[in-house]
């Protein structure tokens, strides 16, 4: 298969700290199908938690990771790097060499790339999240100047509670079944990212809009058709990832080995 031929691979919200040896063994083996089939790596934000959890340095412990991951481009396979809310204290940081590409972006600054004849717009998404309002993380830089610390999940963490305290209500039944270490996006929030997405495409004239951020790997056709809001899903709960290519999306398990949804492009 020429190269030309091959597809992009997008992922989003690995979340390192929270593996297991078993699931960062099975990342590594999907990184060596990376390295073999694709043709680009867009990575929607979230590699790690900043800071880490437990307080530990992410360096030592995820050194090997991120050898493997920024080693991509020398292998033929370039890396776009776009940074997410865990890991925001990198935001400022605009790198672009060698193959390897960080770079941050929002509804107010959007990244636009036209692939395999598509008109993609690619963002991790949390600026949509009711949870997560811009004013926090206009709150989080003021912090981070003043301290010189990067507070970003510790504030972002505190204030997520806060609010998830504040929307509960006691006397309603389905409410008290709130989610215990809720990861990513309550299932009830997750139509707010199909419909910033037809907001973008009818304002942008976009054929594809990929998130990250919820953790709900996805693949929605929107009305009127060939257009589509895809979510690149999590490592965490799943290990999912999306090959886009000429034919369509294909959204994919790595280590359940399965399809878990596709669309076919058409003419």
């Amino acid at each position: 298969m020429e190269k030309k031929e091959k597809p992009v691979i997008l992922i989003s919200d690995m979340h390192a700290d929270r593996w297991d040896r078993t699931k960062k063994e099975r990342f590594f083996e999907f990184l060596e199908y990376v390295e073999k089939t694709a043709r680009e790596v867009l990575i929607l934000g979230d590699i790690f938690d900043f800071p880490p959890l437990k307080g530990d340095t992410i360096w030592p412990k995820h050194k090997d990771l991120v050898s493997r991951i920024t080693a991509l481009p020398a292998k033929g396979v370039p890396v776009l790097y776009m940074i997410g809310n865990h890991d925001i204290s990198l935001r400022g940081i605009e790198l672009s060499e060698n193959g390897f590409t960080m770079t941050y972006c929002d509804n107010k600054r959007p990244y636009l790339r036209e692939i395999f004849d598509k008109k993609i717009y690619i963002e991790h998404g949390h600026y949509y999240d009711p949870l997560f309002q811009d004013h926090i993380y206009d709150a989080i830089d003021f912090l981070k100047s003043v301290t010189g610390q990067a507070v970003d999940k510790r504030a972002v963490d505190f204030w997520r509670d806060v609010v998830r305290i504040l929307q509960r209500n006691p006397k309603t039944k389905v409410e008290k079944k709130v989610e215990k270490e809720q990861i990513g996006v309550p299932e009830r929030f997750l139509k707010i990212w199909e419909q910033a997405s037809e907001q973008i495409m009818k304002r942008m004239r976009i054929d594809i809009v990929f998130f990250g951020h919820t953790h709900a790997p996805m693949i929605v056709e929107m009305v009127g058709g060939n257009q589509w809001y895809v979510n690149t899903g999590d490592w965490v709960m799943h290990s999912s990832y999306v090959e886009l290519s000429k034919k369509g999306i294909v959204l994919k398990d790595w280590i359940q080995n399965s399809v878990v949804m596709q669309a076919e492009f058409r003419k």
